[in-house]
């Protein structure tokens, strides 16, 4: 079962922060780090203001080429359904929308049917690269297991402004004044409570 954490900021920036010396996702021995990056865009003093912070993860060796191979296995179908299926809809949606005539009155320099085209291959550019690797993850299922399972879409880490790496999902809040963490392992999370005290409280 999943445990999440809320810490407060700065305290928990990652100079401050400690992860148990194993593997947050499966719990084995430390054998290598990831990277679990962080960002939100907040308005400061009337100013829009970049807030990026990296954490250093521990992981076994598997988990850690797992982290990369799950990421890849989901990227390259989500481009694909993106580009095959968003493309189709931008031609074919632009060349109707001219031969229907939306173009007829245009102010020079424009294009009604571009416009058209560009809304709709978006759209179902989006829908097509959420099939395309819903799809790939049944396939692949098999292979990539526990790890692929509960990694989350990466439309969902778009939409959410959320990082995952095995074992471990982490965001800010809307201002950047909190990091939340969720660990899958529950060993691994009230081991890193221990270590981290006040900081990290249940959330």
């Amino acid at each position: 079962m999943a445990r999440s954490f809320r810490l407060l900021l700065p305290a928990a920036d990652p100079e401050h922060i400690r992860f148990p010396n194993r593997c947050v996702c499966c719990g084995a021995p430390r054998q290598a780090d990831s990277t679990l990056a962080v960002s939100r865009l907040v308005m400061r003093k009337q100013q829009q203001e970049s807030v990026i912070l990296r954490y250093t993860v521990p992981h076994c060796e598997k988990c850690h080429r797992g982290t990369k191979a799950v990421f890849l296995a989901g990227l390259a179908p989500f481009l694909a359904g993106f580009i095959l299926l968003g493309g189709a809809a931008f031609v074919l949606t632009t060349f109707y929308a001219s031969a229907i005539g939306l173009d007829l009155n245009n102010v020079p320099g424009s294009a009604n049917s571009l416009v058209v085209g560009a809304a709709a291959g978006l759209l179902v550019g989006l829908v097509g690269a959420f099939l395309f690797e819903g799809a790939a993850r049944l396939l692949l299922l098999p292979v990539f297991g526990q790890a692929l399972w509960q990694a989350p879409t990466l439309i969902t880490q778009f939409i959410q402004d959320a990082d995952y790496v095995a074992g471990l999902r982490g965001k800010l809040d809307s201002e950047a004044k909190h990091l939340l963490l969720t660990f899958n392992n529950d060993e691994v999370a009230a081991e890193f409570a221990g270590l981290n005290g006040d900081t990290a409280v249940r959330h």
